[in-house]
C-alpha cells in the first residue's frame, strides 16, 4: 500500500469532517453548512404520537419549544436519523455512544458506518477512495477499517453520527418565532423559524405525545438540507462487523 502521510490523512479527514455538520445554518469555512440503516430497528412513521393526546407545546415561548424538543429528543436515548441535503443524504440509527448506517456523499462516493463504545469501523466505495487519494490520503475500498477517534480518518467517518445530540442537547441561541401549526409526515408539529446571517430555518416540535423534535429544514451550498428524526428509543444493536477488517491509515 501506498504510504500516507499524517498530513495528508488529516487533509482527507478535514475535508469530510467538513461536510458532516448537522446544523445548516452553521458555517464551516465558508461554506453553510434511503437505504435501511445497517441495523435492525422497528418501523414508524408517526414516533411522536399523531393519534395522541395534545401536550400543549405550543403554548410555550419558541425557545422554550426548542429546547423542550431537543431536550425529548435526547432523552429518548437513541434515534433514526435521515439527513438530505445537496451534497450528501445519510440513513442513521444513533445513540450517545453506538452508531450503525450508511453515507451518501453523492459526487464523492458512499461509506458505511458501525460504531460501539470507542470502537469505529467505516467500509467506503472505490468512489470515496479515489476522492480521498485526491485529497492525499489512501484508503482501502471494501473493505472494513477499524479505528478509534484518535485516527483521523475514523473519527471524520463517525462525525455523521451526531452523539452530543444525547450528551449536549442543543439551547436556543437565535432568534426564533412561532409558526402555524402544521403536520410533518402525518405529525402535528408547531414550526420554528430561525433566521442567522439573514437565512432562515425551521424546526418542527411534535405538539400531540411527546414534544420530539422531528424535522429541521434550512439553507445548504445554495440548496437546502432536510433531516428528519423518527424511530425514538429503538435500540441501535451495534455489532462489529463481519469478514475482513483491516487498520485504518494512521494519522
Amino acid at each position: 500500500m501506498k504510504h500516507t502521510s499524517a498530513r495528508s490523512v488529516r487533509r482527507a479527514a478535514a475535508a469530510l469532517a467538513c461536510a458532516a455538520i448537522l446544523l445548516p445554518l452553521t458555517a464551516c469555512n465558508g461554506d453553510e453548512t434511503a437505504d435501511d440503516p445497517a441495523g435492525g430497528g422497528k418501523s414508524s412513521q408517526s414516533p411522536a404520537g399523531a393519534d395522541a393526546k395534545p401536550n400543549g407545546v405550543e403554548k410555550l415561548s419558541a425557545a422554550d419549544i426548542y429546547n423542550k424538543g431537543k431536550k425529548a429528543n435526547a432523552d429518548a436515548g437513541s434515534v433514526h436519523e435521515r439527513q438530505t441535503r445537496s451534497d450528501a443524504k445519510t440513513d442513521l440509527l444513533v445513540s450517545a455512544t453506538d452508531c450503525v448506517g450508511k453515507v451518501d456523499l453523492l459526487d464523492h462516493g458512499k461509506f458505511e458506518i458501525i460504531r460501539k463504545g470507542d470502537d469505529i469501523w467505516g467500509k467506503v466505495d472505490s468512489r470515496f477512495a479515489n476522492w480521498a487519494k485526491q485529497n492525499g490520503s489512501t484508503v482501502p475500498a471494501g473493505k472494513w477499517m477499524h479505528g478509534s477517534e484518535s485516527n483521523p480518518i475514523m473519527k471524520a467517518l463517525s462525525s455523521y453520527c451526531h452523539t452530543s445530540q444525547f450528551t449536549k442537547p442543543d439551547t436556543a441561541s437565535v432568534k426564533m418565532t412561532k409558526g402555524a401549526a402544521t403536520k410533518v409526515e402525518g405529525q402535528p408539529v408547531i414550526p420554528l423559524v430561525i433566521e442567522n446571517q439573514g437565512k432562515k430555518g425551521t424546526y418542527n416540535v411534535a405538539t400531540t405525545g411527546t414534544p420530539y423534535m422531528v424535522m429541521q429544514e434550512g439553507p445548504y451550498k445554495g440548496g437546502s438540507a432536510r433531516i428528519v428524526w423518527t424511530e425514538f428509543g429503538t435500540p441501535v444493536n451495534a455489532k462489529a462487523p463481519t469478514g475482513e477488517i483491516v487498520e485504518a491509515p494512521k494519522g
